[in-house]
């Protein structure tokens, strides 16, 4: 028979397991908020983004349109408007390129998490599983043991 583990260092086995689970748990959960936090920085700058070509699209239809008649006289201020919402079209959109990177690091992040998360439950079950095989493999010792001393009280003696 191989040697077993004492109740307590087998309990004590089984909470360290568990312990794990519950650190792996917490970390995908704060991956999984740092995700979500990237994803509405994303999604905040890509409406930043449609606004601003929205903005330049607007200006230039009034300003090809009705508002041509006073061309001459804002044309300066037309075209420093213009040139200022483009570049801040164009900041945005290098931004943008940033923050995608950061949402794709925290996505990888959250896989990480529920792949470490996944192998410390499989380390739990296992843990669990052997405990419960040595329980079974005791209470089996056990019951051959009150078998041979039933077997030996029952012979007579010579």
């Amino acid at each position: 028979m191989r040697s077993s583990l004492s109740t307590a260092d087998g309990r004590q086995w089984l909470r360290l397991r568990q312990l794990r689970v519950q650190r792996a748990r917490q970390a995908l959960a704060q991956a999984q908020l740092e995700e979500r936090q990237a994803r509405g920085v994303v999604d905040e700058r890509q409406a930043r983004i449609a606004q601003g070509r929205t903005r330049l699209a607007e200006l230039a239809w009034h300003w090809g349109g009705a508002g041509s008649v006073d061309m001459p006289r804002w044309g300066d201020q037309l075209k420093a408007h213009r040139e200022s919402l483009a570049e801040r079209l164009e900041r945005d959109e290098y931004a943008l390129l940033d923050e995608q990177d950061a949402l794709a690091q925290a996505q990888g992040r959250v896989r990480e998490r529920h792949a470490e998360m996944a192998r410390a439950q499989a380390r739990e079950a296992a843990v669990d599983a052997t405990l419960k095989d040595q329980h079974r493999e005791t209470l089996l010792a056990r019951d051959q043991q009150a078998e041979l001393e039933a077997e030996d009280a029952s012979r007579p003696r010579h």
